[in-house]
């Protein structure tokens, strides 16, 4: 099926259809879809052989179409380039021609040895990080058994006997006691 449009009309037409136009709309349409298939018949023509000689043009055209996505893909491949997925159209041409479209490809050697490389890198430093952390936890866990066992922020109330790490803690709880009596 052909969807066109010439002069400001538009029209379709379907495989095996005829239709009258005058020449400058033919020109512009063949110009357009000729290499498809469409054709241009005058008085005298030999439908049978100018029809043959459409379907092969348009049998040509397709192939064209898949040889010409899979050569883009397989230079892509080469390249180091992703893979591009086929249009509707050109899934459907190669199914009616029985073409073979290029698959999508795996990564390359190279590609996969460095995936790999980077895993490696990756987890290393997760485990440093592991043991930084664990080091970081331990020196703040040894200044904080530091700081009690040098009797440090040890200041005892004399009437009540707590315990508190501030002067200035002590201080404000011991005038709780002048309060109450």
């Amino acid at each position: 099926m052909f969807n066109m449009q010439y002069a400001g009309r538009s029209f379709t037409l379907e495989a095996g259809e005829k239709l009258e136009v005058n020449e400058a709309c033919a020109n512009h349409v063949l110009n357009s879809f000729g290499q498809r298939g469409l054709t241009f018949l005058k008085y005298g023509d030999d439908e049978d052989t100018v029809g043959k000689e459409a379907k092969q043009r348009n049998e040509d055209f397709k192939k064209r179409q898949v040889s010409v996505y899979n050569v883009m893909n397989e230079q892509r491949k080469m390249g180091g380039l992703g893979y591009i997925p086929p249009s509707e159209k050109i899934r459907e041409y190669a199914l009616e021609l029985g073409i073979t479209l290029l698959e999508p490809y795996t990564l390359k050697d190279k590609e996969k040895e460095g995936i790999a490389r980077a895993n490696r890198e990756n987890e290393e430093l997760k485990a440093q990080v592991l043991e930084l952390t664990n080091l970081v936890q331990q020196l703040i866990g040894d200044k904080k058994e530091k700081k009690e066992d040098t009797g440090e922020g040890n200041f005892e109330c004399d009437v009540c006997k707590k315990k508190f790490k501030t002067h200035l803690a002590l201080a404000g709880h011991s005038s709780t006691h002048k309060k109450e009596t």
